[in-house]
Order: C-alpha cells, then structure tokens, then sequence
C-alpha cells in the first residue's frame, strides 16, 4: 500500500475531500487540469466568471487566427497539431454539401471563425452561408478577421434552421449543455457535428478545472450515453464516431476522458 493510500485509509472521508480540495485550491496541478467535485459550482480564483477565460486569450488566438488565414489564402499546406480535426471537418463537410452547391452552417462556440476559412478551402466551389455564435468579445473579434460570416452572441442564433449545426471544443464548456444540445439538433436540417468533445463511459458526467496562463475555467467531461441518447431524442441519427486527439491528464479524475467526435443526420423522407 503506497503512503497515500495509508493516509487516505486513516482519515475520515469528509475530512479526505476537504483536503483535496484545500490541495487544489493551494498547490493546483502542473498538469492544468484537476476534479471539479463541486461541478459547475467550484468557485473560480479572485471571484473570476468562466467568460474570462476566454476573453483572456483574445489577442493570442487573433494572431493564430490571422496565420491561418494567411496560410490558407496563400495556397500553403495546412500545419499545427490539429490535422484530426482539420480532416474529420472536411469529411463532415464533403458529406453536407454532396448534391448542393450551397449550404448554411451554424458553429457554435467558433472562435474567431478559423473554421469558416477552413471550409472554404476544403470545400472549394461550395456557396457557405456562414455563421458563428460567440461571447460579445469574442465575437467583436471575430468580426475584424472573419467579416463574411454572420456573427451571434446569443442564443436566438438557435430559432432558425441549418444545413449544419457544429460544436468544436465547445461543447463541454457550457453549463445547460442539454439544454443547447436539444435547441441545436432542432436547428438541424441535415446534420448535426460535434467535434473534439471529452468524454467519459462509465461514469457520470463530471467537472473538471483547467488552468493556462494564470487563468482558470470549468468545463464538463461527458457521458457518451448521455450524449447519444439526447441526440436521438431528437430524431437524429448517429452516422459516424471519431477518435480524436488525446485528452491531457486529469488530476483525481473518476475517470480519464477521451476526445471523440460525432456526426449524426437526420432521416429524409423516402421519395
């Protein structure tokens, strides 16, 4: 029995996760990320909201952006780690758009529109109705280096319909995923794609913390079941499951998450 495990034998339980949680608070894991047990509710460093995360990081993700850009309309070969998601999005894509020239894409959580420009080099000749639903920061970013698409902030994006709703790492950082998840197929004429999302099989879905650059956020590792089975309740059907990139190390995790990715569609009537 390692020393740990004695100690956690010896002390009573309540006391045991008090702890924990006291460790994570003073001593947070190099790794970045760590067990959220008090889910949504874990309460940040100096009283910060979960949107400052992101808007923290504006500035580097515009210059990511801007290289992406760049990288794209010069012709150049695609690079950065991120080449299972780049080919999985074009899959998704060559699918929406067989027998049309135009589509309407819903991306939900999009960033500063990388994958607009992602799209239309992937799918060259194919008219994007494109629009993308972001936090009021974000998004006024966005705009500057994507102006084409058409830009959200909240959920009213949901009332209408698409060709294509996407979630890309975007999934697990919302509170009533359900909830969205549920509007979002709704939306869904045709397909319904969710990329590079946590997930977890035999255990509830649970939160965990992450910290990057003095920042920290809260974010949901999901349950596959939980997730497949609010789909087809909205008649979607489950065309094909991704493996993705590797999830990083959990600190006290019930379970170490995966990235996996979906792509579902809706049954046309027979002709």
């Amino acid at each position: 029995m390692t020393a740990k495990r004695m100690l956690q034998s010896l002390t009573p339980p309540l006391l045991w996760q008090g702890l924990k949680i006291l460790k994570q608070r003073l001593a947070p894991s190099p790794s970045g990320f760590s067990y959220a047990p008090q889910g949504w509710d874990t309460p940040l460093p100096r009283g910060r909201r979960t949107t400052d995360y992101w808007t923290a990081f504006i500035e580097k993700e515009r210059s990511e952006c801007a290289l992406l850009i760049a990288q794209i309309q010069a012709g150049l070969p695609l690079d950065g780690g991120d080449g299972v998601k780049h080919l999985v999005f074009g899959y998704v894509l060559a699918i929406a758009a067989r027998n049309t020239d135009r589509i309407s894409v819903l991306d939900y959580g999009a960033n500063l529109g990388d994958y607009y420009w992602l799209a239309r080099s992937l799918v060259p000749g194919v008219d994007l109705e494109y629009h993308c639903k972001e936090l009021l920061e974000v998004a006024a970013a966005g705009q500057h280096l994507t102006p084409a698409a058409t830009w959200h902030t909240d959920d009213s994006c949901l009332d209408r319909s698409y060709d294509l709703v996407m979630f890309s790492s975007s999934l697990q950082y919302l509170p009533d995923w359900q909830g969205v998840l549920g509007r979002a197929a709704r939306s869904s004429v045709h397909h319904l794609f969710l990329s590079d999302v946590p997930t977890v099989r035999n255990v509830p879905t649970f939160a965990a913390l992450e910290r990057s650059a003095g920042m920290t956020n809260v974010h949901h590792q999901l349950n596959r079941t939980d997730i497949l089975q609010k789909v087809a309740s909205e008649g979607l059907e489950l065309i094909r499951e991704f493996t993705m990139s590797p999830h990083p190390f959990i600190d006290d995790a019930p379970e170490q998450p995966t990235r996996v990715g979906w792509l579902f569609g809706r049954p046309q009537p027979s002709t």
